[in-house]
């Protein structure tokens, strides 16, 4: 087995064969988009197996305390899941395994080498298109209240600063750092045009982030990345602004569905996207030791 906290060009390129065959079978990815930036980055230790030239079986352990792995369909079954599991909580006694779409094999997997369920992402989503029944952009209690597009200069201090206090209890998008922000920025999906943002006299105190996977592409559904709004000023309706602005914007567009991600236990927030018209299409479970899950 492999192991690196820096893969080669060589090792990156066997991993994303591997990525497109389990995608293509699974019908679901194993890794989410941080565990595949890791791939170019750092602060991941990665396990790799290889039979030949070919990459069977792999796995990231992220900075932020999450594993996420595959195995190649034709050799499951064969201890592959298993030495890598063993060797990521070995490195992470911790660490929350993903299982992406929550797939019975993988939960099983996970449950017979003593895992419990310990969070649940749900993936909702909601048809568009240019016919779509909206409800209007409501009225924000805030006085001075502004929308304009995301300046990568002018705003990314400010969205950090924002996004922080936004998520301070969620464990990934409140650890987002600037460079963590610069690379998404980075991307080839990144379209500063999809990215709302709400201002007070010129202040940034909220924004929409829309993501498309080719930018301004309409024959596709979009993602709503992220939307969030300082705590200090919370409670007048600014999210609810952003995110009806930001469907208006899709649904004009052409844009034929929406989808987003929410905790299965943040019910305020269920209630309101399913106002919104959004239902459940997918979800992720993360599993961890009992020991790590009570602590």
């Amino acid at each position: 087995m492999i192991s690196t906290a820096e893969l080669s060009q060589e090792h990156r390129d066997q991993i994303l064969d591997l990525l497109g065959a389990v995608t293509a079978h699974d019908g679901v990815s194993p890794l989410d988009e941080a565990a595949s930036l890791a791939l170019d980055g750092d602060g991941a230790r990665h396990l790799l197996r290889l039979e030949g030239d070919r990459a069977v079986a792999y796995a990231g352990v992220l900075a932020d305390g999450t594993v996420q792995g595959m195995v190649r369909p034709e050799v499951r079954r064969r201890g592959h899941g298993t030495a890598l599991l063993e060797a990521a909580l070995s490195d992470r006694p911790d660490a929350g395994v993903w299982a992406h779409g929550a797939l019975e094999g993988s939960l099983a997997f996970l449950s017979a080498a003593g895992l419990v369920e310990t969070r649940r992402l749900l993936t909702l989503h909601r048809a568009l298109g240019a016919d779509a029944a909206l409800e209007p952009v409501p009225e924000s209690s805030l006085s001075g209240l502004t929308l304009g597009v995301f300046d990568p200069v002018r705003d990314a201090d400010a969205w950090v600063g924002v996004n922080s206090r936004a998520f301070a209890s969620h464990p990934e998008q409140g650890a987002l750092t600037r460079a963590d922000l610069e690379q998404r920025l980075a991307q080839p999906w990144f379209d500063a045009e999809d990215m709302v943002v709400a201002r007070r006299d010129g202040e940034l105190i909220g924004f929409v982030w829309v993501k498309r996977e080719r930018p301004g592409a309409t024959d596709a559904d979009a993602e709503i990345y992220v939307v969030a709004t300082d705590p200090a000023v919370q409670g007048h309706r600014i999210a609810a602004v952003l995110l009806a602005t930001a469907l208006r914007r899709l649904a004009e567009g052409g844009v034929p569905g929406v989808e987003l991600y929410v905790e299965a236990d943040n019910t305020a927030a269920l209630r309101l996207y399913e106002r919104w018209g959004f239902e459940v299409s997918g979800r992720d479970v993360q599993m961890r030791r009992p020991a790590a899950a009570s602590a």
